[in-house]
């Protein structure tokens, strides 16, 4: 399963997963390392919103410019059937981390308690930690084929 989405999320879910098991070791939680971790996501992800909606900007400016989409019935330029891709995309990372900030907010994880509670519940499907890993990495991915 992760090897096929890590290709196509270029790398950054196993990065994520290495960082998810040194953190959550048999259902345990280092509280210090928890704490960077989850410091790091949230900066990561307001990051993540910023970059986001400056690369919508920046594609709608695109699609502004004259001459750029085909006139009614032509068909449309490889530019910008481009940009369309990368609003989609910078859409989707925008969406995505907006909701996941807000997960890790409402779910009270900067404590320890919280943390273990959360990843215990994230971790139960059937690929565990590897689908926490591709949730986490979603946003830069996202970004990145934007």
């Amino acid at each position: 399963f992760l090897k096929c989405v890590d290709v196509a999320l270029l790398g950054a879910p196993i990065a994520h997963l290495r960082s998810i098991r040194k953190i959550w070791v048999d259902e345990i939680i280092d509280e210090s390392r928890w704490r960077t971790y989850i410091s790091g996501l949230n900066t990561e992800w307001n990051g993540f919103t910023i970059f986001s909606t400056v690369m919508l900007a920046v594609d709608i400016s695109f699609l502004a410019v004259p001459g750029v989409q085909a006139a009614s019935g032509d068909p449309q330029s490889a530019a910008t059937i481009s940009i369309y891709a990368s609003v989609i995309s910078s859409v989707c990372a925008l969406i995505i981390s907006v909701v996941l900030a807000g997960q890790i907010r409402s779910h009270d994880v900067d404590s320890v308690g919280g943390g273990v509670h959360y990843m215990a519940r994230m971790t139960m499907n059937a690929h565990g930690d590897e689908a926490l890993a591709v949730m986490f990495s979603l946003p830069y991915s996202l970004l990145l084929w934007a």
